[in-house]
């Protein structure tokens, strides 16, 4: 079997570092996996509303505020569990935005909360292994 991952980032390094884990993640899961990245709020929900993924990682502040349609990533995180064809997905929260109010909502929201900081590729890797094996 092999995986399908979005990995929703305006930031291009940290899509790299995503991908980088997700390279490890390959060995672990001994299997292919295909990511499919977004750079703006708008092109994450097409896909989150169109495509099925095995896993999704999502940003929360998204650099597109000055196009229509703009949504902060908590939004789409609540979007993709009432519509779409993402709602069972494990999505991955990873923001630089680490308070407790957005943990919260993001867990409320059945998502997994990552920080960016102190971002770690083989316990990354290990998560996001983990969380697809058991779909």
């Amino acid at each position: 079997m092999s995986y399908k991952v979005l990995v929703a980032d305006d930031d291009e390094g940290q899509r790299r570092s995503h991908g980088f884990a997700l390279e490890v993640c390959t060995a672990i899961l001994e299997d292919e996996i295909t990511i499919v990245e977004t750079a703006t709020s708008i092109e994450t929900w097409e896909k989150l509303r169109t495509e099925v993924f095995n896993l999704v990682i999502l940003d929360n502040d998204f650099k597109d505020t000055h196009l229509k349609g703009h949504l902060p990533g908590i939004a789409l995180l609540q979007l993709a569990r009432r519509e779409g064809v993402n709602r069972g997905s494990p999505i991955f929260f990873c923001s630089a935005d680490a308070y407790d109010t957005l943990k919260s909502m993001v867990e409320k929201y059945g998502g997994i909360y990552m920080p960016k900081v102190g971002y770690d590729i083989e316990k990354a890797a290990q998560l996001f292994a983990d969380k697809m094996k058991k779909r």
